[in-house]
């Protein structure tokens, strides 16, 4: 039996009037202008899918220029002849179950399967322990065949690392390259746009974009694929469409008959290629942020390579705004998504798109997955147009920030205080906190808030020739009531809404309490000082 992925039903995509629903992977390109965007059933396999359709997408139309990114940012639909160019040079190789299955290694001996709940990255198999799921070696699991291609191309890119079934004798694995960073997608108003938006000039003749080479294509073009043997040296990417695909792991399904309906019954997934680049030269859809500042004769210096941004539970990543929108002056380590560089050279300058930030949280081990996350940042092109001769902007992002972090380090340091003072009382075994959950996710929304208000100030500003001093800095002023009332609810939580046994706990409780008001008063003017020095002021004044 066969399953085409170009003309089966698998890609999950909710279209314009909001209904979920599944396409192939031809109708997710050439119906791009009629679908919203791509939902799977988890973020990483959102994410997953959404590299798969940029590989693809890139092959199919380039562009290998600006020009004819343009042109296809104009068309109503991505052109058809294009796309049956493609398909009919490469129409055997998208088969699930063909002599060649696709994104699979064929010479995978058979007797090594297992169950294809191996594929699916929260069920519980062997020792791969989750909370919910309660998958047993003895439960027999099959598969969709639509179902089993979503998490094929998911385990390629966000599969965990520690030991695997082994093709001879290595087990050992790296986890995949996902993992390592918050995969962000720049989303426009159809799945068209998202794609475009996120699809940079592509030429490999002309090495565009760095460190794409003449020979990049992804795996399924490749005239011989990997080899059972995995590839434990590594090696640095062709290019992009070969990161979009890396073969993280060398995996061969197993189709089974059931009255006529195609069903997957066993998995092998072993080790495979090793990824040796630095992800901050070649990864185009992740954030990098300053390493760690160490003394030297010269000052405060950055050590050590760039640091992908990742998500945090409870902590949104807009708390890392400036290493996700904004473009870095000379001498600056941070480094926005690459694809936002080409965002803000072609997109109008009035629009606000949104970043959809995909991450996976494994275990301290890295052999299990621990959450899944996916966050939404406000992305005013005007933002991302800001440039470094007015530092402003830069600063008051980072002293928001700030001022979110000094208060969350607060609320922190209060319980702490209350521990210390009943430590003989309530002993020493060490407790969860609740504070960040009552404190962190009341400040993302506002947070978008002020993004978006700020680029409207920007825009308007690149429209009248200046920036208007007053709309400036209002959004900051607001934050700074917004993170304190925030606070004062999440210790007020805290305080009065748990239970306090004892007359011990209430002096504690006070004491905590009253230290953390001290520190709040102070870190908010701070804050105020650090705010009205970015002001410019007229020299004729005394200020």
């Amino acid at each position: 039996m066969t399953f085409d992925l170009l003309d089966e039903q698998w890609v999950p995509v909710v279209d314009r009037d909001g209904r979920p629903r599944e396409v192939s992977l031809a109708e997710a390109l050439l119906q791009a202008h009629t679908l919203r965007w791509v939902e799977g059933e988890a973020p990483v396999v959102t994410a997953a899918m959404y590299r798969l359709l940029l590989a693809l997408a890139h092959r199919a139309f380039g562009p290998a220029s600006n020009r004819e990114w343009h042109a296809l940012w104009s068309a109503d639909r991505f052109p058809e002849q294009a796309w049956q160019a493609y398909r009919e040079k490469f129409n055997d190789r998208f088969d699930l179950f063909g002599p060649r299955p696709f994104l699979q290694c064929s010479a995978l001996p058979a007797e090594k399967m297992g169950t294809p709940a191996q594929l699916v990255l929260n069920r519980a198999v062997g020792n791969n322990a989750t909370l919910f799921d309660h998958t047993t070696s003895d439960d027999v699991v099959e598969l969709d065949p639509a179902v089993a291609a979503r998490w094929l191309v998911t385990v390629q890119a966000f599969d965990t690392g520690g030991l695997k079934t082994p093709y001879r004798t290595d087990k050992s694995s790296e986890r995949g390259l996902c993992n390592y960073f918050g995969t962000v997608v720049v989303e426009g108003a159809t799945l068209k746009e998202t794609l475009l938006l996120n699809m940079p000039v592509y030429c490999p003749g002309r090495g565009v974009p760095v460190p794409t080479r003449p020979n990049d294509c992804p795996q399924w073009e490749l005239d011989q694929p990997p080899g059972p043997e995995p590839d434990k040296e590594g090696r640095a990417p062709r290019g992009w469409t070969d990161l979009l695909t890396w073969p993280t792991r060398r995996i061969l399904l197993r189709e089974a008959d059931r009255g006529g309906r195609s069903v997957v019954d066993g998995v092998v997934i072993t080790p495979g290629t090793r990824l040796r680049t630095e992800l901050a030269e070649a990864e185009l859809m992740a954030a990098f942020r300053q390493p760690r500042l160490v003394k030297s004769k010269k000052g405060m210096v950055p050590t050590g390579p760039k640091l992908p941004v990742q998500l945090e539970e409870q902590r949104g990543v807009w708390r890392y705004c400036r290493e996700l929108l904004l473009p870095a002056p000379p001498g600056n380590l941070r480094q926005r998504p690459k694809v936002l560089d080409h965002v803000a050279d072609r997109a109008p300058e009035e629009q606000v798109y949104s970043l959809r930030v995909f991450g996976q949280q494994l275990d301290q081990k890295g052999g299990a997955v621990h959450t899944w996350l996916q966050e939404t940042v406000p992305a005013p092109v005007a933002l991302l147009r800001v440039n470094d001769v007015d530092e402003r902007v830069e600063q008051l992002l980072g002293f928001a920030v700030g001022l979110a972090d000094d208060v969350g380090s607060a609320l922190e340091r209060a319980e702490k205080i209350y521990d210390e003072a009943l430590r003989r009382e309530q002993g020493s075994a060490k407790r969860r906190s609740p504070m960040p959950q009552w404190y962190w996710p009341r400040l993302s929304v506002p947070f978008s808030e002020v993004l978006r208000e700020l680029g409207t100030v920007l825009d308007a500003g690149l429209r009248e020739g200046e920036v208007s001093e007053p709309a400036l800095f209002a959004p900051f002023e607001r934050w700074r009531e917004t993170v304190r009332d925030a606070a004062k609810q999440a210790i007020h939580t805290w305080a009065w809404k748990l239970p306090r046994e004892s007359g011990r706990q209430v002096f504690a409780l006070a004491e905590a309490e009253a230290a953390f008001q001290r520190r709040m008063t102070y870190l908010c003017r701070d804050y105020d000082i650090d705010v009205n020095r970015c002001r410019d002021f007229d020299e004729d004044t005394d200020d």
